[in-house]
């Protein structure tokens, strides 16, 4: 049975339509902007087979001139939108550049170009093209921890969009066959065949990166100490535990610098709670400012935090805690109050597991607080004063 074309252009615009209108009860009024920007490529993508359809009405027109290039437009801020997301979800991606460029060019070239079919058709067609191939591009080699299978899905409707896109632009563009957008040549019934399928499969893949986001950012939460942003306890051994086993398989120093807040508890009698939360903060911003990409802060106790600085040795310890003293001293004014530190080191032994290695790093913490805090102390050397350290 032959497939009438617009029959299938009005299942399309209904289904999009729908995907448009359902999405936000699928996935709620608050979401991320990758999230918030795929929802909108859905609502921009029903606009334009909206005014699509409603050119039709009024052909070689200026309404037609005017709601055609409004869909191309519209097809093209659909893309720029997609490839917004995927920058939001998967990290910076390459072309982001040339894909809004080409949203701008589409529709302002289809609109000068109006007068001429051939010339409007391939402009138009091979443009969009050329942004469904970024598109497809931009699924892969994710800079984040999102790295699900949807990202496939979403490349390999792209880029059979593309292909499409680029043959009935073809058509259009340097042969008769393709004379009007409702013509039932075999290639454009096959593309819109194709517009049908691609954006159901496309918002569930959506479905999948938003769902992606919402699990990551939910786990986020569960290993993040959320007064100081740090990692909390379960965040420092899912973190800390795969780099001490690294080390040891590697032979490579690492060294664990634990530290605790002196008098915490006066701060908080003196200067009441808000000065001790600052307090918190204070430190935690500077263990999470001044540290190496490598580094590892967390909040593993009320005022107690740990550093773990891989390709450490001892005398890398030191200096670390020496510039964090001095760090410290410097907004000790702001805070209007004393405020100082104990810590203790320890370097990983062969074989040492994070939990030996932080009873070790603990019990000379706990020394440099027996001997009148404000000090260091390594597993193996002596306690030096603030004063010296600094």
């Amino acid at each position: 049975m032959p497939l009438d074309i617009n029959t299938l252009l009005v299942v399309t615009v209904v289904n999009i339509v729908a995907l448009a209108l359902i999405s936000p009860a699928v996935m709620g009024p608050r979401l991320g902007a990758a999230a918030n920007a795929a929802r909108w490529s859905l609502v921009a993508h029903a606009a334009s087979w909206i005014f699509m359809i409603s050119s039709n009405l009024w052909p070689e027109t200026w309404l037609d001139h005017l709601l055609s290039t409004l869909a191309v437009g519209g097809f093209a801020a659909t893309h720029c939108l997609l490839f917004h997301a995927l920058g939001g979800w998967l990290g910076p991606r390459r072309f982001a550049g040339g894909v809004r460029i080409l949203a701008w060019l589409v529709p302002l070239g289809y609109a000068l170009l109006f007068g001429n079919y051939a010339w409007r058709v391939g402009w138009a067609n091979f443009l969009l093209s050329a942004q469904l191939v970024l598109l497809a591009i931009a699924c892969f080699r994710p800079r984040t921890t999102l790295r699900g299978r949807w990202r496939y899905v979403v490349a390999a409707g792209m880029a059979a969009m593309a292909v499409l896109t680029l043959g009935r632009g073809l058509l259009g563009a340097f042969t008769d066959l393709y004379p009007t957008f409702l013509t039932p040549h075999p290639w454009n019934v096959a593309a819109m065949l194709m517009t049908n399928l691609v954006p159901l499969i496309a918002n569930f893949a959506i479905l999948g990166g938003w769902h992606e986001e919402a699990e990551n950012a939910l786990h986020q939460q569960a290993v993040t100490d959320p007064l100081t942003s740090l990692l909390n306890r379960r965040g420092w051994l899912e973190v800390a535990q795969p780099l001490v086993a690294n080390a040891n398989r590697y032979s490579l120093p690492l060294a664990l610098l634990m530290v605790d807040i002196d008098f915490f508890k006066r701060i908080n009698d003196s200067y009441g709670h808000k000065a001790g939360d600052r307090a918190l903060q204070a430190l935690s911003s500077l263990l999470g400012g001044s540290r190496r990409a490598s580094d590892v802060a967390a909040r593993v106790g009320g005022e107690e935090f740990c550093l773990l600085l891989p390709g450490s040795d001892a005398e890398a310890g030191g200096r670390v805690d020496r510039h964090l003293r001095a760090q410290l001293a410097e907004l000790v004014p702001q805070l209007g109050h004393p405020l100082d530190f104990s810590s203790g080191l320890a370097v990983l032994q062969p074989g040492e597991s994070l939990e030996r290695l932080m009873t070790r790093a603990d019990r000379a913490l706990y020394a440099a607080k027996e001997s009148g805090r404000g000090k260091m102390q390594s597993d193996t050397g002596e306690p030096r004063p603030a004063l010296e350290a600094a």
